[in-house]
């Protein structure tokens, strides 16, 4: 404890005038550091070091800093603390040459690749950008792939990530706010929004969640999304997460606010509403007819991924008399002789399939394919069928669930759906469609108590606002699009013309003046 304590006084103390209190103030916080590096100097017969890190540095760039030096020492004298800043600035203006006087600013320039350069007889260091980047470059987004629309996704670079944003909302009214998390990560995160167009009240809140965030380290945005979401208990993720560039951008001028981070590809907006969970980026790139009859298909693959095995379960288990005669004749030739219930071939099956879902994404990425996965899931299916353990028709339930359930964009929600079905499994072997129905009217109830920063989850459904439904169930063209999702208490309602915002109390009225 004392040891952590003197380690916290060192770093917030203030540099001295002397070179070698400067530097054993340093190699002491930086004790059996072997990797940083201490290289003495002299500018103009004034003793000097340069401090770094190689790994975190262009060795090019430092190369230049010393070629710098020798040229300051066989053209210029230093004969006061004012010539020293005078002759640096003007010598080292192409490496951003700043001042600061703090050790622990030093510490934190130091772990992001700056050079530190101190000097004798000055309370102040100066540090040099020299910082490499050592980021992947920007490639295709892999979580939400489309057909039509941008490519880009997002780096694990905060700064990179700024500038795609940027090239895209080319506004002052695109704001964006730093902070620092994680007691020994100090991840740098950004909170960009659009002045004007989101919630005012939204963005405090999202800063005070940050602010209260007290950890060893970030080192992805979950970490982040875990803290401040509002049901820390619920399975159903109320902030989103992507890491295509166009999503966020659009999210933006929707009136939302996105959260990115140092380290991670994947930014998270908030508020987060059930229904966008369902919607893609193309979507919004394809004509409006076309989109509109994918999102009901999205819609129904749900319905299936959710509910498809419980309810040949319940059906076969419970209410054979529902079925034609024909058919209920040829289910059970499919289980003659069969030693389980079909309660428990379905949860033998479905387990089954999640084990070779994650065997596919831990394989090498030479066999992990998806094709892989779904020859691995027919191939067992059809061995179980042969072996007697499962019916063949229940083979075929499951492997269209499966398939079904890739359908579904986000892969947040595709796993919550995925482990939702499982309960409904179950009551449905144990009360039939009665088992189905209760367990939709808990999660029924449960998604419409859930709110998003305020913001209730099933909006623009529950509440109805049917403003709103004209991107819900269907995606209308933008020119009928001309106003942003309402129930979020935006700022400016209007996407386009002059109107003024819009507050669900006027709606009556502005219904009654267009007609």
């Amino acid at each position: 404890m004392e040891s952590e304590q003197l380690l916290i006084n060192r770093n917030n103390c203030l540099l001295s005038s002397s070179l070698e209190e400067n530097m054993a103030a340093i190699r002491s916080l930086f004790d059996s550091c072997e990797d940083m590096e201490y290289k003495t100097i002299e500018i103009s017969n004034v003793e000097g070091c340069l401090i770094y890190l190689p790994e975190m540095i262009d060795l090019g760039l430092l190369n230049d800093i010393e070629g710098h030096v020798l040229a300051m020492n066989n053209h210029q004298t230093i004969r006061t603390e004012q010539d020293t800043q005078n002759v640096l600035k003007k010598n080292f203006s192409p490496f951003g040459v700043k001042q600061t006087n703090r050790i622990d600013s030093i510490v934190k320039l130091l772990l992001s690749g700056t050079t530190i350069l101190l000097i004798d007889n000055e309370d102040h260091a100066y540090s040099l950008q020299t910082a490499k980047y050592t980021g992947r470059a920007i490639e295709e987004a892999v979580t939400e792939r489309t057909v039509r629309g941008p490519r880009e996704g997002f780096v694990e670079d905060l700064n990179t990530n700024l500038a795609l944003i940027r090239k895209r909302i080319q506004t002052p009214q695109l704001k964006v706010n730093f902070l620092t998390l994680g007691r020994q990560t100090n991840t740098k995160v950004g909170i960009v929004y659009m002045a004007g167009i989101a919630s005012e009240h939204i963005v405090q809140e999202i800063k005070e969640r940050l602010s209260r965030i007290d950890i060893d380290g970030i080192l992805e945005s979950q970490y982040i999304e875990s803290f401040i979401k509002d049901s820390k208990y619920s399975p159903f993720p109320t902030i989103y997460n992507t890491d295509r560039t166009d999503k966020v951008c659009g999210n933006l001028l929707d009136g939302k606010v996105a959260i990115i981070m140092d380290g991670s590809p994947f930014a998270l907006t908030a508020p987060a509403l059930f229904v966008e969970f369902l919607h893609t980026s193309q979507d919004y790139y394809d004509h409006s007819l076309a989109a509109t009859m994918i999102r009901w298909v999205r819609f129904l693959g749900l319905f299936v991924t959710l509910i498809l095995p419980a309810f040949y379960v319940a059906m076969t288990t419970f209410h054979p008399d529902l079925l034609q005669t024909t058919t209920l004749l040829r289910i059970a030739g499919s289980r003659e002789g069969l030693p389980y219930p079909v309660l428990i071939e379905a949860i033998f099956m479905i387990m089954t399939f999640e084990l070779i879902r994650e065997a596919g994404l831990r394989l090498p990425k030479t066999f992990g394919s998806p094709i892989v996965i779904i020859l691995a899931l027919v191939i067992i299916g059809q061995a179980a069928v042969q072996a007697g353990i499962v019916g063949s028709v229940l083979s075929i339930v499951v492997s269209v669930t499966a398939l079904t359930s890739f359908i579904l964009p986000n892969y947040a929600f595709h796993q919550v759906i995925r482990m939702l079905g499982l309960p409904l499994l179950i009551l449905a072997g144990l009360f039939g469609f009665m088992g189905i129905l209760i367990g939709l009217m808990f999660g029924l109830t449960h998604i419409i108590s859930l709110r998003s920063f305020g913001v209730p989850y099933f909006t623009p459904v529950s509440p109805a606002i049917y403003q709103g439904w004209k991107d819900v169930f269907i995606r209308a063209p933008w020119w009928g699009m001309k106003t942003r999702i309402p129930g979020m208490n935006i700022n400016n309602f209007h996407r386009s013309g002059d109107g003024p915002p819009f507050s669900i109390g006027s709606r009556e009225k502005k219904e009654d003046e267009s007609e």
